[in-house]
Order: structure tokens, then C-alpha cells, then sequence
């Protein structure tokens, strides 16, 4: 029997710094691309303009270019996956995007510092967790982020490092709330100026390649979409009492469909949630929780 690959070389591996850049027009267009039309986010004059909360998390494609970019990005290159024996390819599984402290409104040059955590096996496949944080040259952290990619076919490696991985199942009651949410047919197009070039999401014939019959949305941009939702819903669209989210990606979405979206309330700051593709009724985001800042006090 041959000998399990030692992974532990990527887990103790030190953190990689990488420079990230933004403006107030990625401001706008990440939020037009996840279908708002709150002028809190997509009018830079509006006294309340701000970043959507879940904005930093295309830090990890766009890096400091106001380019279109090839795929992959060369920042993610800057912290590259764990090459594990029999992968087949891997998918986006699980996020986590935890605020800090708000986003400077009117763009900033800060960094994006990442290592990679963890290591699993995951069934017949296996987990790769990478750690991020976002930070400023004074060391002000601004978010701390999560990323799982799912290396499909990994086998023969030892596990190493930590798992940020946790279950968030739904209750058997029925949900405290329920909404919907509409995609564009040409969603990816828009969303795509963010970062994530990935042909899958507007190539026809890259999309045939994956198994696609066409192309389908970003993950990161349904991501985008439930979380205003839910912002919308729980919180009157208040981008300051955002804390955090965690969610992964169960099935794709095409663009033209609607999420629907269940959520369980723990309490009135934490809930459970998942979401639906409406025409079909098959989950596309699972494992979801959604953790708001309490309301501020007069």
C-alpha cells in the first residue's frame, strides 16, 4: 500500500501578503451585478454609500487590477491549492465573510493576507480550507474570510491542519420567513466585472466543457444575491449591522432563475437559512448562517 501524502507542508506553510485595490465604481458594480438598486449601494452621492458587506470577498480575484483579468486571476496564484493525489478538478464549496470593521467608502489600497488552514478528507473527495484577512499597512483588520474548495476525487493524503468547517442544518419546524429573489438573464455578465473572469459563466462551449448545457451563474454572485435578501429582510437593507455569513454552494443556479429563500431564526440576531432554486425546487445554497450586530440603541 502505497504511503499517504504528507499535507502538512501546506498547512504550516507562513501566510502570504498580497496588495488589493478598490474604487468607488467596483463599489457600484458589485452591487449592481447582485441585483441591487438600494442607493446606499449604488449611488455614491447618497449619504448612506457604502460597501455591501459581502464586497471583499471578489478581493480574492480582482487584487489590485482595474482590468479585465485571465482565468485563473494571478492573486490566486499568490496562495495556491493543496495538489493532492487523483483530483479530478475542484468546485467552490463553502464560504465564510466575517466583518471587522466597515470598508472605507471611497476605495482604499489595503492587503490580502491568506494561508491555507486545513486539509480533509470529505467523503470521497477532500476539503481545502484557505484563511484570509483583510488589512491596511498599520495592520487595522477589516474582514476575515474563509474559503473551502472541494477537491473531487482526493484520496491517499494525510489530513493536517484545522477545520472551520461546521453544519448549520436547517429545524424540522417550518420557517420563521420565507422571500425571493429574481436573477438576470444576463446577470453573469455584469457580475463578472468584479473579478471572476471563469469562462464557465458566460462561454457556451466552456460551460459544455464542465457539463453544462450553458453557462451558469457564479457562486459568488448567488452568494451575493441571498445575502441582500437576507440584509433586506432581517435588517432593513442596513449594511452596519452585517457580521457575518457562512453558506455552501449545493447546486448551481442558471442565470433567469429565482432563490428562495428559508430562514430559521435562533435569535434575534442569529439565523439558519437556506435556498432554493424556485423553478425547481432543488437546494443551491445550503449549511447557511447569517449573524447581524445588534441594533443600535437611541
Amino acid at each position: 500500500m502505497a504511503d499517504l501524502v504528507d499535507t502538512s507542508e501546506y498547512t504550516s506553510a507562513p501566510a502570504v501578503s498580497v496588495p488589493v485595490e478598490y474604487n468607488r465604481r467596483d463599489l457600484i458594480l458589485y452591487s449592481l451585478g447582485i441585483g441591487s438598486n438600494d442607493p446606499r449601494f449604488v449611488y455614491e452621492n447618497n449619504p448612506g454609500f457604502a460597501a455591501f458587506p459581502t464586497y471583499p470577498i471578489s478581493l480574492t480575484f480582482k487584487g489590485d487590477s482595474f482590468d479585465v483579468l485571465s482565468f485563473p486571476p494571478k492573486v490566486m496564484s499568490e496562495f495556491p491549492q493543496a495538489a493532492l493525489p487523483g483530483v479530478r478538478g475542484f468546485l467552490d464549496a463553502e464560504k465564510y465573510i466575517e466583518k471587522i470593521a466597515e470598508l472605507p467608502k471611497d476605495g482604499a489600497k489595503l492587503n490580502l493576507v491568506g494561508r491555507t488552514a486545513g486539509v480533509h478528507k470529505k467523503g470521497k473527495n477532500g476539503l481545502v480550507e484557505q484563511e484570509f484577512t483583510i488589512v491596511d499597512d498599520d495592520g487595522k483588520e477589516y474582514y476575515r474570510m474563509i474559503s473551502g474548495a472541494m477537491m473531487v476525487g482526493a484520496s491517499g493524503f494525510k489530513d493536517s491542519g484545522k477545520s472551520h468547517s461546521k453544519d448549520a442544518k436547517p429545524p424540522q419546524s417550518a420557517p420563521t420567513s420565507t422571500f425571493e429573489n429574481s436573477t438576470g438573464e444576463h446577470q453573469a455578465n455584469l457580475f463578472r466585472l468584479s473579478g471572476d473572469y471563469n469562462p464557465l459563466h458566460v462561454d457556451p462551449q466552456s460551460a459544455k466543457m464542465f457539463g453544462f448545457d450553458k453557462p451558469i451563474l457564479h457562486g459568488l454572485c448567488s452568494l451575493g444575491i441571498v445575502s441582500r435578501g437576507l440584509l433586506d429582510n432581517l435588517a432593513v437593507g442596513d449594511q452596519k449591522r452585517f457580521k457575518s455569513l457562512q453558506l455552501r454552494f449545493a447546486s448551481p443556479v442558471m442565470p433567469g432563475q429565482t432563490l428562495s429563500t428559508e430562514v430559521w431564526a435562533e435569535s434575534p440576531t442569529e439565523f439558519i437559512f437556506q435556498t432554493k432554486v424556485k423553478e425547481t425546487g432543488k437546494v443551491c445554497v445550503s449549511n447557511g448562517r447569517f449573524v447581524l450586530n445588534p441594533e443600535a440603541k437611541l
